[in-house]
């Protein structure tokens, strides 16, 4: 368990932020606007077009996902204070069964704005007795990992300064020493956990009500609200009262039919529901929150007493990953131009940014197609010869799709997302 001193740390940073006006950073088109919570002023950041994702510190610094798997950290005029990649940052795909870094995504700030964690995903091709490049056919053991690594937000940091967090992703920094983490990917595992920088992982959140894997969790600052997104298709996203300090909590039992009580940590106040939710950003008061669906960026209120809510406002039509700050909006713009209005894929990626990864991979019966795109949205995967289908992509910014093949068939696999298209052959 993690130490009890980090419940005063995360209560005194709670404490000592500033009385400022919030604000709500988000990505519209491809650049940065800032915007208050009610939506009374807005401003553009950038002008480039080109960024995928945003998230703010508390001074109101800014760190972006930049094509070519950069980061860069943006003050609130929207010049570029740092521009770096990260160990995992590792170029173009290559064709073939090649291992490989996916990332940086989803960068979130630390609350110091001296750290950045982001996700990362892995493709592993092993040789196996039977089934290598010299077999025949050629065939290789896939495997796919996935995590969060951490980096100075100032400029390249290695891996020796942090280590390299496997399982749970969607990190939401706690206190600048402490993340949140969720959806670990495997079964019998809780939805959400806490990892200190050291790496130290204390099982925290399990939803054992039709959760179906909570994600994109979310603890306020004074310990007492928990937002995330459940549901098997992201159609839910509810909203929890904690019952106790999540630092030194009971672990949850997942040993199917366990003798055990488990205790919750946290009950469910309400859910929203009637789409399919992308992401979610608390208020640093805990009492608001803002989500992101196809739609765009909405802004709701969290009622006192754990009573229910409703889905609030929408601030910014077509614009996704919302992130509330205490840090002001600027009072004015550095650009001149007007925003630009919602796009036919409900805030896909557009043409300039990050081209997606397709990769194929043997299995029984067939192939498996994983899409990576670092974004949600809509996307068709065509199998020539064969069939297409049309798939919605998650906030995960990845799916997978088998096709049934005939063994030794040769086969070509084009998907298509955002109005770009790549493809890969494979000989099942």
């Amino acid at each position: 368990m993690l130490r009890l001193s980090l419940l005063t740390a995360a209560l005194t940073l709670a404490v000592a932020t500033p009385a400022l006006a919030d604000s709500i950073a988000y990505v519209q088109g491809g650049n940065v606007f800032l915007a208050t919570p009610d939506g009374s002023r807005t401003v553009q950041i950038t002008s480039t077009g080109t960024y995928a994702s945003v998230s703010q510190a508390d001074d109101g610094t800014m760190i972006a996902l930049a094509p070519g798997e950069r980061l860069h950290k943006l003050s609130r005029d929207g010049k570029v204070l740092a521009d770096f990649l990260t160990p995992i940052s590792d170029g173009a795909p290559n064709a073939g069964p090649v291992n490989r870094f996916h990332g940086p995504l989803n960068p979130q700030l630390s609350p110091d704005g001296t750290k950045v964690a982001y996700e990362w995903f892995n493709d592993s091709y092993e040789n196996v007795p039977g089934c290598s490049a010299t077999s025949v056919p050629s065939c290789h053991v896939y495997t796919q990992r996935q995590g969060v690594a951490i980096s100075n937000a100032d400029g390249y940091t290695g891996v020796e300064a942090y280590p390299l967090l496997t399982g749970w992703i969607y990190p939401s920094w706690l206190t600048n020493d402490t993340l949140v983490r969720s959806f670990s990917g495997q079964i019998f595992n809780d939805d959400a956990v806490l990892t200190t920088l050291s790496g130290t992982v204390d099982p925290w959140f399990f939803d054992d009500q039709q959760g179906f894997g909570v994600d994109a969790v979310e603890l306020s600052r004074d310990l007492s609200t928990v937002i995330g997104i459940a549901g098997g298709e992201d159609e839910k996203l509810r909203v929890y009262r904690t019952t106790m300090s999540p630092f030194g909590a009971p672990d949850w039992d997942h040993t199917p039919f366990t003798n055990k009580v488990n205790q919750r940590v946290a009950e469910r106040c309400y859910e929203l529901g009637g789409g399919k939710f992308e992401s979610t950003s608390l208020a640093p008061s805990g009492k608001a929150f803002a989500y992101g669906t196809a739609q765009g960026v909405f802004v709701t209120s969290i009622p006192d007493n754990c009573a229910s809510g409703g889905p609030g406002t929408l601030l910014a039509p077509g614009a996704k990953s919302p992130d509330w700050g205490p840090a002001d909006v600027p009072a004015t713009s550095p650009i001149t131009a007007t925003p630009p209005t919602q796009t036919s894929g409900g805030g896909a990626p557009t043409k300039s940014e990050r081209k997606p990864t397709l990769k194929l991979a043997r299995r029984k019966g067939g192939l498996r197609a994983t899409l990576i795109t670092g974004a949600p949205g809509k996307a068709t995967f065509k199998l020539t010869p064969g069939t297409k289908r049309s798939v919605t992509v998650g906030k995960r910014g990845q799916v997978s799709v088998d096709f049934k093949v005939s063994k030794g068939k040769r086969v070509t696999v084009k998907a298509t997302f955002g109005g770009q298209s790549v493809s890969a052959k494979l000989r099942v």
